[in-house]
């Protein structure tokens, strides 16, 4: 598994190539993502609660064991663990480790590859389930990503979203369950075109990612998946985006809520007490965006998804396409918990 720190080491290639000679899935979080091409046989994304769980040994590199994988606990007690990171404090974090490596990410994979030499080693039958385990998630979710259902159910919501990513797109992430959603849908294939919160979750920050990926790739487009919580944080930056004419497109999957905070609150204190993280179901972030100059779009039905996306990149102008979605939608938990 493969997080930030192969972005930053330009690791993918080395990880490829070790995942290759030991026949092993492949699984990216963070920026990670795109260092290794989903078109890859052996890259999975919706069984890694399963691949952690029977595994026998889990290499992690230039990623942490923390919240988004549960701090360890998904990781099977079999189960032999190699970490490497640059940052030696990275090491063991959270869950005690059996190797742990300090250095870079890309040199420590590539001398772990030639260390291999010409040995033949071969899972098939563990891949083999664990692609079974993907396409049944797959077939399982086409409800959803197809779904009509008004509220929209979020999975649609990606799907239209996917249909405006290509090589020459950069996704940036600033949210929780709905950033978690796209992860799994949208189709990320090169290194560098994922920026997202990172591992503190530090939402706002989408706003400022559009404004620095417009400054240095002014010819791409910019896609900025977008919570209602997050967009709130620092949606008012879209002001910057007009005044030096950055057009990104914000599509924010609204539900009212803070949504991963809810989760946890109502678990423990019942429904009730979450009031504070309800939010108002007024909230037009896209006459926000409107108003400093901008495109707006409003959304409630599915088939308007992908007519909104497409005007407000065709506006040429920093846009936010305000989609409600449903609050509890089936097949999608919170805290970056998915099926599979």
């Amino acid at each position: 598994m493969g997080g930030t720190g192969v972005y930053w080491s330009n690791a993918g290639d080395a990880l490829r190539e070790l995942a290759e000679k030991v026949h092993a899935p492949i699984y990216l979080n963070d920026m990670g993502r795109g260092t290794v091409s989903q078109e890859h046989p052996q890259f999975m994304s919706r069984t890694r609660r399963t691949a952690l769980g029977e595994a026998d040994v889990v290499l992690f590199t230039g990623t942490m064991i923390d919240f988004r994988l549960r701090y360890g606990s998904s990781i099977g007690p079999q189960a032999k663990i190699i970490s490497i990171d640059i940052d030696p404090n990275e090491l063991g974090r959270n869950r005690g480790i059996d190797v742990g490596i300090e250095g870079d990410p890309k040199s420590a994979l590539m001398q772990i590859t030639s260390a291999i030499g010409d040995r033949k080693i071969r899972h098939d039958e563990w891949l083999s389930k664990l692609r079974d385990g993907e396409t049944k998630v797959l077939e399982l979710r086409q409800k959803w990503l197809h779904s009509e259902n008004s509220p929209i159910h979020p999975l649609r919501l990606c799907n239209e979203m996917a249909k405006f990513v290509d090589h020459n797109t950069i996704v940036v992430g600033d949210g929780g369950d709905i950033v978690a959603t796209a992860s799994q849908v949208l189709p990320v294939n090169q290194p560098g075109q994922f920026m997202g919160p990172g591992p503190l979750g530090t939402l706002g920050v989408g706003t400022g990612f559009c404004i620095a990926a417009k400054s240095v790739h002014p010819d791409r487009r910019v896609l900025m998946v977008n919570g209602d919580g997050s967009f709130g944080l620092n949606g008012f930056d879209f002001d910057t985006l007009v005044r030096f004419n950055m057009p990104a497109v914000a599509v924010v999957g609204n539900d009212r809520q803070w949504g991963q905070i809810l989760v946890g609150q109502e678990k423990m204190y019942g429904e009730e007490r979450v009031v504070a993280t309800r939010l108002g179901d007024n909230a037009r972030y896209d006459r926000v965006v409107e108003a400093l100059g901008g495109h707006g779009e409003f959304v409630t039905e599915p088939g308007d998804i992908f007519p909104a996306i497409e005007r407000a990149f065709a506006s040429g102008k920093p846009a936010c396409v305000n989609v409600i979605i449903d609050q509890k939608p089936e097949g999608v938990a919170g805290g970056y918990e998915f099926l599979g």
